[in-house]
């Protein structure tokens, strides 16, 4: 299936990791300073292709865009379609992040 897409790298003094994926809408970001690392929900399809295909867009004022209008995800919000963030680990480490190397395997019954 469509999986994520890791955003080619550009300067950035914030972020060290995008990682795109078109199909659900959704993104992942490590920022450098924290190593705190982001799963954003509910992101505009075009603006995640927007990245991907112009070499030549922040990745700050990109993730400043996502940080404004998202709210915070918990059990207690009800699924509105709104986008959504929620912190998914920490890596100190210029690796993967562990949310990406799981696999995911589809089992039908």
């Amino acid at each position: 299936m469509f999986g994520y897409t890791i955003v080619n790298r550009r300067f950035s003094d914030a972020i060290e990791f995008a990682a795109v994926n078109v199909v659900k809408g959704t993104a992942i970001i490590r920022f450098k300073e924290s190593g705190a690392e982001y799963l954003y929900k509910n992101v505009s399809r075009r603006r995640l292709l927007s990245l991907l295909l112009d070499n030549n867009k922040s990745l700050g004022f990109w993730i400043q865009y996502l940080s404004r209008n998202a709210i915070q995800e918990n059990r207690y919000r009800p699924a509105t379609g709104a986008m959504t963030y929620n912190r998914i680990g920490y890596s100190y480490f210029n690796e993967i992040p562990q949310y990406l190397s799981v696999q995911q395997v589809a089992t039908g019954a």
